[in-house]
């Protein structure tokens, strides 16, 4: 399979946080992981902004 980009958006939203983290490992050993803390509240404006582009350019969203 050719590399994907994959953007992780982490709500805290499911329980099982560590199945999801090893699943997110197996995927960052062959495809581009990009990572966003939606649950932080210091998020600046400019972060936002970046999420945003990174989303609008991802193969998969995984919100975990």
């Amino acid at each position: 399979m050719d590399e994907i980009n994959v953007v992780v958006l982490q709500t805290d939203i499911f329980p099982d946080q560590e199945t999801l983290a090893e699943a997110i490992e197996q995927l960052q050993q062959t495809h581009r992981v990009w990572h966003f803390d939606a649950t932080q509240t210091g998020n600046a404006e400019r972060d936002w902004d970046q999420a945003l582009l990174r989303l609008l350019d991802a193969d998969r969203i995984i919100v975990v």
